[in-house]
């Protein structure tokens, strides 16, 4: 499929995604299938929950657990499941540059233009290095870039000015994720982009509130992969403006944003999914199950907020 052809997300990238969970079979945690059925159950529920797009095969998807092969068949799948309804994005990068755009590009062959690219781990690259990873990608692709910002799991913050020097030189990098959790560099960025075409979103749910107070349009979100309805309810008010009415549901949300993190994520969530009705069963290893405690204060939360699978 040419570019041309291809669902395009609007430059202006705002609102609530969430960053979905992919759904394992049964097995030993090795090589169990993915659940496509359980996937597209899960799509739906947060569909109907008012979210404005998916992400898939994000950190949240555990896409390091997965071949290439397997991404690009999940979300080729993905694709046909919301049938051009709702926007897509790929979670695509990698640690090695050449490896993320040969990745984006057979993405995009499927269809998908916008690119969830996270900064490289393990490598920890310095500054500039950085700059060139990403400067090499948006060079050799056509679609849009969001930059992933998440020293908690690469172990190197993309500074403000490295995010800044990006949006200023490609257009194409369209958004930043920014998981940093240091408001400081998040206002930075927004201030001296806001006369770009380049939006900040949030990647820490309980900072979704704060971030788009200091000027940024919306979340990618792990929350709404759960409660998918209150999350977007949270980043809709706060867009309007009706900050006391967003921080109100925010704060019924809290203990959700914390029992989702209580052990490693994805693991939290794939319980609170199954607990839920959505049958996305355990992620692959090295990922395991939540413990039994973490289970009791999963089980708390759902009850208090009295989540349904939809």
């Amino acid at each position: 499929m040419k570019l041309s052809e291809a669902i395009k997300m609007s430059k202006i990238f705002s609102g609530c995604y969430p960053a979905l969970v992919t759904p394992m079979s049964d097995g030993d945690g090795l090589t169990n299938p993915v659940n496509q059925e359980a996937m597209n159950k899960l799509i739906d529920h947060v569909l109907k929950g008012g979210v404005d797009g998916i992400l898939v095969a994000g950190c949240t998807g555990h896409a390091s657990s997965m071949t290439w092969d397997e991404q690009v068949a999940l979300m080729k799948n993905c694709l046909e499941h919301v049938n051009s309804k709702t926007k897509m994005i790929a979670g695509d990068g990698s640690n090695c540059t050449r490896e993320a755009i040969d990745a984006a590009k057979k993405i995009e062959d499927i269809g998908i233009t916008t690119h969830l690219q996270i900064s490289p781990y393990q490598n920890k690259p310095m500054q500039e290095g950085l700059y060139r990873h990403y400067a090499q990608i948006a060079s050799k692709i056509d679609g849009d870039i969001i930059l992933y910002n998440v020293p908690g799991r690469t172990c190197k913050n993309i500074e403000a000015e490295t995010t800044i020097r990006l949006a200023k030189e490609f257009s194409n990098i369209v958004a930043v994720k920014e998981a940093s959790g240091n408001l400081e560099q998040i206002k930075k960025i927004i201030e001296e982009t806001q006369d770009l075409d380049f939006t900040v979103v949030s990647g820490d749910d309980k900072l979704n509130l704060e971030i788009i107070k200091a000027g940024g349009k919306g979340a990618i979100s792990v929350a709404a992969n759960i409660d998918p309805k209150r999350t977007c309810e949270v980043i809709r008010l706060a867009r309007e403006g009706k900050y006391e009415e967003a921080r109100a549901v925010d704060q019924k949300l809290q203990e959700l944003y914390r029992v989702l993190f209580i052990e490693t994520n994805p693991q939290p969530a794939h319980y609170a999914l199954r607990k839920i009705g959505i049958p996305v069963g355990v992620a692959r290893l090295p990922l395991i199950d939540v413990t039994d405690a973490a289970k009791e204060q999963i089980d708390k939360v759902i009850s208090d907020l009295n989540i349904k699978g939809e």
